[in-house]
Parts: C-alpha cells; sequence; structure tokens
C-alpha cells in the first residue's frame, strides 16, 4: 500500500467517525431537550437569553432587555427578574442576561412563540443550516466535498458545545463570516462587506472580518470596508427604527455591565469556560485586583491585532494572489480573535473553523506548506481534545489558560512560517531564495 493509499483509507475512517459522531450527537440533541431534560434545560443559554428576550419583545416589555445605564451586574435586573417570571424551572441561583442588540432578540420573538424547549430545537436545528451553509462555502474554495467538510467540522468541539447551548455562533457569526470571505475571493468587495457588517450581530467574530477589511484599505481598497460601514449604519438604523434611538443607546451602555462579569468576578459565568488571554489571566487574580490589570492587558491586546496588522499589510504589497494573501490574513485575523477578545467562552472558538479549513485544505487557495498543515492539525486538536478537561476539572481556572496559550504559541507558529513564506516569495536582493 502506498503512502497515498494509506492516508486515503486514515482519511476516509476518520469521516465515517465524524458521520457516526453527527448522528450520535443529534439524536442526543433532540432527547436532551425535548424529552428527558425539558424541565432542566431550563438553565441552557438559548432559553434564559435568547428564548427571554424574544417573549419580552413580544409583549412590548423591549424596555427591560437591558439593565439601568448606573446598574454594576445583571442580578435583579429587569431581564433577570422576567427570566424567573417566564421560566418556572429556572434555578433562583441562575442570572437571566442579555447582552446582544435589540435585533437580535427581534429575531427571536417569533421563534419564542414555540415554547423555550421546541424553540430551542427549532434553532439548533437552524444552526445546524447555518454550519452547512458555512461548510459548502469553504469547500467550494478549497475543492473539498461539502459533506466531508461538515461532517469533519462536527468533530471540532466548540460545535457541540455551541448546539448544545443554543448559542448564536454557527449562525450569526460562521455563516456570515465564511460568505463574506467567498465573496470577496469572487471580486465582489462591496457585497462581502454588507455581508460581514451582519458579524455585528455576534460581535466576537466581527474583528476577523474587519481585520481583513481594514488591511483592504491600507493598501487603497475601500469598497470592503465601505460595504461594512454601510451594514453597519443600516443596522444602527433598523434598532431605532424598530425600537428605539434609546434602546439602541441602552445596549451600548450595558457593555459596561457586561465587561464586569469578565472583569469584576461579579456573577457566575462558568469560569471553566472563560476562554481569551485577558480574562484567563485576570481570573487568576482577587477581583479587586482585576480593574488594575485590565486596561495593560487590552493594551497587550491591541499590540497584537497592531503586529497582525503590519504582517497583513506586507502579504497585501508582497504581490501575491489575492486568495492567497486574503485567505492568510482571514487566518491571523481569527487566531487572534481566539487569544486577544476580553468576551470569550469555549464555544466561540467556532471562530477558528475557517483557519482550520484553510490550512489542512490540500487543494485550497491558501499556501501549501507542510507547518501550515501541522498548526491547522494542532489546533483542532488541542481545543477539541480540552472541552473535556474543562468539563471534567470544573474548578481548575488554570485549564482555559493552558488552552490560551497553546494557541498563543500556534499564533506565533504561523507568524514564524509566515515570515519564512514571505521570504522565500521575496528574498532580500543578492540571497538565494529560501527552498
Amino acid at each position: 500500500m502506498t503512502a497515498s493509499q494509506a492516508s486515503s483509507k486514515v482519511f476516509r475512517a476518520v469521516v465515517f467517525c465524524a458521520t457516526v459522531w453527527t448522528v450520535a450527537t443529534s439524536i442526543f440533541l433532540i432527547d436532551n431537550n425535548l424529552f428527558s431534560q425539558r424541565d432542566r434545560f431550563q438553565e441552557s443559554d438559548f432559553i434564559m437569553t435568547f428564548y427571554v428576550a424574544g417573549r419580552l419583545v413580544l409583549a412590548g416589555r423591549s424596555n427591560e432587555l437591558y439593565p439601568a445605564p448606573d446598574a454594576n451586574s445583571f442580578i435583579d435586573s429587569p431581564f433577570d427578574k422576567a427570566a424567573h417570571e417566564l421560566l418556572p424551572h429556572l434555578p433562583k441561583t441562575s442570572t437571566g442576561a442579555y447582552m446582544y442588540t435589540p435585533l437580535v432578540a427581534g429575531f427571536f420573538a417569533p421563534l419564542s412563540l414555540a415554547g423555550p424547549n421546541l424553540s430551542l430545537f427549532i434553532w439548533q436545528v437552524l444552526s445546524l443550516l447555518a454550519l452547512a451553509f458555512s461548510c459548502r462555502f469553504m469547500a467550494q474554495i478549497t475543492g473539498t466535498k461539502t459533506s466531508n467538510a461538515f461532517f469533519l467540522s462536527s468533530l471540532y468541539a466548540p460545535v457541540f458545545l455551541t448546539l448544545w447551548a443554543g448559542q448564536l455562533g454557527l449562525a450569526f457569526g460562521l455563516a456570515p463570516l465564511c460568505a463574506g470571505y467567498c465573496l470577496l475571493l469572487r471580486q465582489r468587495p462591496l457585497a462581502a462587506g454588507l455581508v460581514w457588517s451582519l458579524l455585528l450581530l455576534k460581535p466576537q467574530y466581527f474583528l476577523a472580518a474587519a481585520f481583513v477589511a481594514l488591511i483592504l484599505a491600507v493598501v487603497g481598497r475601500y469598497r470592503t470596508m465601505i460595504g461594512m460601514s454601510m451594514g453597519i449604519a443600516i443596522l444602527f438604523g433598523l434598532t431605532a427604527l424598530i425600537f428605539s434611538p434609546e434602546l439602541a443607546v441602552h445596549w451600548l451602555q450595558s457593555h459596561r455591565v457586561s465587561d464586569s462579569i469578565f472583569s469584576g468576578g461579579r456573577h457566575g459565568i462558568p469560569a471553566h469556560l472563560i476562554t481569551g488571554l485577558p480574562a484567563n489571566l485576570m481570573i487568576l487574580f482577587q477581583p479587586s485586583a482585576r480593574t488594575a490589570l485590565k486596561w495593560p492587558l487590552y493594551a497587550g491586546s491591541a499590540l497584537l491585532w497592531l503586529a497582525g496588522l503590519c504582517y497583513g499589510v506586507k502579504l497585501a504589497r508582497a504581490k501575491l494572489d489575492d486568495a492567497a494573501w486574503i485567505s492568510l490574513a482571514l487566518v491571523g485575523g481569527v487566531l487572534l480573535c481566539s487569544l486577544t477578545l476580553p468576551h470569550l467562552l469555549y464555544y466561540d472558538l467556532c471562530v477558528l473553523i475557517p483557519a482550520g479549513a484553510l490550512l489542512l485544505a490540500k487543494d485550497g487557495p491558501a499556501p501549501r506548506r507542510k507547518y501550515f498543515r501541522a498548526i491547522g492539525l494542532a489546533g483542532w486538536l488541542a481545543v477539541s481534545a480540552f472541552l473535556p478537561l474543562l468539563l471534567a476539572f470544573s474548578e481548575h481556572t488554570i485549564l482555559p489558560l493552558i488552552l490560551e496559550l497553546i494557541l498563543l504559541v500556534l499564533l506565533l507558529g504561523f507568524s514564524r512560517e509566515l515570515r519564512r513564506f514571505l521570504s522565500a516569495a521575496h528574498p532580500a536582493p543578492g540571497l538565494n531564495p529560501v527552498r
């Protein structure tokens, strides 16, 4: 058996295992939220956040979505009280909190008519469809089968947690990110920017797209940034029109309270699921010391983005094929998102899916280099392997920090290989190209 045949056999075995896992998790999710865990599952992120938000919009109680401007916690906020009013089985110790734009609550208003558990199931189906569309976009770009991409993505642990919790990452994050990237490679930058503006609905994915758009703008290609700016203006206009300008302001003001969850430790975000270097480092200290640490850590994150921007501009000016450098810039952007954002949880690491698809693809637009493939595979395995550890040893807050340090090593390895690639493509005068 040749090496190629052996590799093909291993790949088919992995796809088979991924298919079995996808079917098994689908059965688990159906049973968990429709049958065996109906009452207990009212603590899921979807039911105690998005379902409640939708019900409030339906009842004309949108003014209860956010805490008062001078609040320091979501505990006993109007939304928290509404969550306990609408969900009789929600434990008293659970705190309802809503941190997204009012448009997201409006989206879930009709869905909430189905009741908490059925609406969660419908959202999980919609999220799976969004994942399938995302895989189709990436499969078209990387020359792989959509079915293989879909089943293999199910082996990436944050996908399962996103579906189980009913989070927004697949539908409002991954799908617009992949769709905008696909449009950009098809020479439709304005449309790409408009689609990427939808990431404001899931802000943890927004900076990766803005990073690519900013690099394009720096090198004199403004249409993507114009599209994003137009889309953001439209979203704010719709918020003011459908709801009110005052509610839009309350949403922006609520970010101060949500920041206190991560930096001040004022109420129960599960510490074992918090990711992002700023939060993982702050959580090692007492809440009283975190305020002093917050801004230096945020400044360090900003410096990482600035360094990434410099690399991205070098890529854009290196006379590479557009598809190649844009793909590498997107990989850098999503890696930076996974490390630097202050309000990040484990399931938000779905943002890394495009990076894995591009680095592991044999025929994709990213340059074929063995170290890129090694980085993609190592990231996929490390992130997925940490989920059972995070759940089994939830009291050990050092575990998420270890995961982030692994991702930092992968980012540094990616940067190092990027330097080698640029040196090989454009050697300094008088030097032989690096082979």
